[in-house]
């Protein structure tokens, strides 16, 4: 029992930080997140931003909306890295966004330095968090200090705020004024494209409704003219600030979000982690009454009444499991660090600084103790004193012993179950790992490029790294898997000739792209030096069939920006369809451009061995050129990995709670075999007289758990296919529901009761007829 409630608490304890996330704002339940719902050309999607104007433009349309502020990360929208020097001394922010003068009235966010109302106000002003501060000037005020940015802009310290402990979907540490970039230009009127984070704060009278039922005024007075150019339509939706980490991720997402299918599901396995402890105890205690069977009777001798019998045993079961959830308080302190683990959080909790959860476990073991005891009170409460007291055997009633077994099959469909879902998480993590994703993804390396020394001189660079006899290519790009990959719309002239607008996946490149990515191309060629700028792109199989043609047809077709770019540009390639994204992201269109200037990404292709070697040697030839920044670098099946992260915590929790349900499980087979073998020990002597093998006598003590557990693997063989079909449905690239994995889990499930039976089984069976028939 005091497994169960550690788990189960320590559950209740994860579910709980994942639904707290944003509820420290001030009065969060007035603050939105503005995500644009746009269909271009008959396709849906779905921006976790809005255009810039969107945010001001509904203060001044609604009067509900009280304040906005846009926001964007500090080297690109969701690209919020960034590097801040004091003279020499530097630190590093994985926090930085640029964000406007109404931040401070959408988040209320106090300040220990500086006036919230004029912090970011003007361009070049900055505000820190208090960490950052420390870094940079230690212990002295930052107020009025200059850092120096990564691209080598001077800003002044105009404000330091309390770090931000409190779980949220936006962490900032750094808050760059929005005019220290942009003033007025014309993408601050661009209503597609150009997308900022938009954050409103509104009254507490306010509905998204009151928006919603009045969109299309709004649409056609400020939207109307722009989409009908891309023939599409737009909506909004309102997210209330504390549900948006566990809500759906749109694209271009600040931070990977939390799973509300994982805290769904984790939440049932605490709930199956109990109901498994109050059936155990529930077996355990009947199997005890045959031995306080006398008490029971003495005490109704002597005058005890049955109600008074029945709260003896409740108030038992009652301080055992409130003894129980008093040794989980300590066990919870040891497994915490491990539940952090399987959960890939890193939570922190006291019972000293959260009385409160002190008090709730405690309630649980309370309540736990009456529902498991309730049961084992009334029945045996119920023992006659004639009976008992004249030595005549107690035998359980058949519906009892129908209870029993009831609570012993839904323990074993539980472990069943659980074990069966942990098998299809297994199957469908090796299948998104293995599944081939159109280019080669061990042994390539991404270098966060953002010295200025090293972009300056990159070309020489690039050369440099190749010149390492262990690295086989080099290229660039602007985006990686972790970060996501940008999407756009163009017109792409189709099969008939005419030019239609498509949304696609985008990605700036440079030469050597699809070498070094090991991609595979189907028709034309790669990227030279003359389509620089987009003059010639590749797009993927994908997208070549989706505008009417194959891959060989394609090679020479149209393309251009949609607001009147005159520019000849032309598909010079096609490569075969790639994954580059989430496995629960279907297959999407994607186009390449070259861009010699891009300067975000280095990707270098590396043997598969000396490759700490290989790094050090691309580490100290970084640092030859002066560098001050760190080398940072990744590997892209690193990157794919952590793609995987909710499915991973999934299946760890789910390893973990299948462990301790068959452990618990088998206590209570142990309880009730202990029972059956008590209870059946004169049958078994008389059987052994008459010449029973020991095999035979194994076999009519185990055959009702084995039909037990054939039962129990039926129905969980069913709930185990509906859970474990649903789950997979949310992924686009998918293993199937394998059989093989019933077969499994039956297996397992029998050879656990098998060996769990054995002991009292074995026992019995050994003991000399002579005794036995004694009794």
């Amino acid at each position: 029992m005091t497994l169960g409630i550690s788990f189960a608490f320590l559950i209740y304890v994860y579910v709980k930080h994942q639904k707290s996330y944003d509820k420290h704002i001030p009065e969060a339940e007035n603050v939105y997140r503005i995500s644009a719902d746009f269909t271009i050309s008959g396709r849906q999607h779905i921006y976790s931003n809005a255009p810039r104007p969107m945010g001001a433009t509904l203060v001044d349309e609604y009067p509900g909306i009280e304040h906005a502020v846009k926001l964007f990360g500090y080297n690109g929208l969701r690209t919020h890295k960034g590097l801040l020097w004091n003279g020499d001394q530097f630190t590093n922010s994985n926090n930085a966004y640029v964000v406007d003068t109404s931040f401070f009235e959408v988040f209320q966010l106090p300040l220990i330095e500086g006036d919230p109302a004029t912090a970011l106000k003007a361009p070049g002003n900055i505000v820190i968090a208090k960490s950052i501060a420390q870094n940079l000037f230690g212990e002295t005020s930052a107020i009025g200090k200059s850092i120096r940015l990564e691209e080598g802009a001077d800003v002044v310290v105009t404000g330091v705020f309390e770090d931000i402990t409190k779980p949220t979907h936006l962490p900032f540490d750094v808050l760059i004024s929005y005019q220290t970039y942009f003033n007025s230009n014309e993408t601050e009127q661009w209503w597609y494209g150009a997308h900022v984070y938009t954050y409103i704060r509104t009254n507490s009278t306010f509905k998204p409704s009151d928006v919603n039922d009045n969109w299309q005024p709004f649409f056609d007075k400020y939207m109307k003219e722009t989409f009908d150019e891309l023939n599409g339509t737009a909506e909004i939706i309102f997210q209330p600030v504390t549900s948006v980490y566990l809500s759906q991720e749109y694209i271009w997402e600040p931070h990977p979000h939390g799973s509300a299918q994982n805290v769904y599901i984790f939440s049932i396995v605490g709930v199956f982690l109990l109901i498994v402890a109050c059936f155990n105890y529930t077996n355990l205690s009947l199997s005890l009454s045959l031995i306080r069977s006398k008490e029971v009777g003495i005490r109704k001798f002597l005058g005890a009444g049955i109600n008074s019998i029945r709260r003896q045993f409740l108030a038992e079961s009652m301080l055992t499991s409130l003894l129980a959830a008093v040794l989980s308080i300590s066990f919870i302190s040891v497994i915490f660090p491990t539940f952090n683990y399987l959960t890939q959080q890193n939570l922190s909790f006291s019972f000293i600084d959260r009385p409160t959860e002190l008090i709730t476990l405690l309630l649980l073991g309370l309540v736990i103790g009456i529902i498991s005891g309730i049961y084992p009170a009334f029945y045996i409460s119920s023992f006659q004193v004639s009976s008992v007291l004249k030595s005549v055997k107690i035998v359980m009633p058949k519906q009892h012993i129908s209870i029993r077994k009831v609570l012993v099959v839904l323990q074993q469909v539980i472990s069943i179950v659980l074990i069966i879902c942990t098998l299809v998480v297994i199957d469908e993590l090796n299948f998104v790992r293995e599944m081939d994703t159109g280019f080669t993804k061990k042994d390539l390396v991404f270098i966060d490029v953002r010295d200025s020394i090293i972009r300056n001189q990159l070309n020489v660079f690039e050369q440099d790294l190749r010149n390492i006899p262990e690295v086989i290519n080099v290229s660039r790009s602007n985006d990686t898997p972790e970060s996501g990959i940008n999407e756009f719309s163009f017109e792409i002239e189709n099969a008939d000739g005419e030019f239609t607008l498509s949304s696609t996946q985008v990605m700036d490149v440079g030469l050597n792209f699809t070498e070094t990515m090991e991609m595979q191309l189907l028709a034309g060629r790669s990227f030279t030096e003359s389509d620089n700028d987009y003059k010639g792109v590749i797009i993927n199989r994908y997208l070549a069939e989706k505008m009417g043609y194959t891959p060989e047809k394609v090679i020479g077709a149209n393309i251009r920006f949609p607001d009147g770019d005159d520019e000849k540009r032309i598909i010079v390639g096609v490569i075969e369809n790639v994954i580059l994204g989430p496995a629960t992201v279907p297959q999407q269109s994607l186009t390449l451009g070259y861009n010699r200037y891009h300067r975000a990404f280095l990707m270098v292709r590396i043997e598969d061995y000396n490759q700490q070697e290989t790094l050090m040697a691309m580490q100290k030839l970084w640092e030859k050129y002066g560098s001050t920044f760190p080398f940072n670098y990744s590997f892209l099946d690193d990157q794919l990995d952590s793609l995987l992260g909710k499915e991973d915590s999934l299946y760890n929790l789910l390893v973990a709670a299948s462990l301790l349900i068959i452990f618990i499980s088998c206590l209570g087979i142990f309880g009730l075999v202990s029972y059956t073998a008590v209870q059946r020990t004169k049958e078994i002597g008389i059987r052994k007289v008459l010449g029973a093998k020991s095999i035979t006598l194994f076999y009519v003590v185990i055959k009702e758990f084995l039909s037990s557990s054939f039962i129990a693997l039926l129905i969980a063989t069913g709930l185990a296919w509906y859970i474990g079909s649903e789950w997979l449905n949310n992924f686009a690239y998918r293993t199937h529901f394998e059989w093989n994995n019933v077969i499994v889990a039956g297996i397992i499930s029998i050879v656990i009761t098998l060996f769990t039976l054995s002991y009292h089984t074995l026992q019995v069976i050994k003991t000399n007829p002579v005794e036995s028939l004694k009794e």
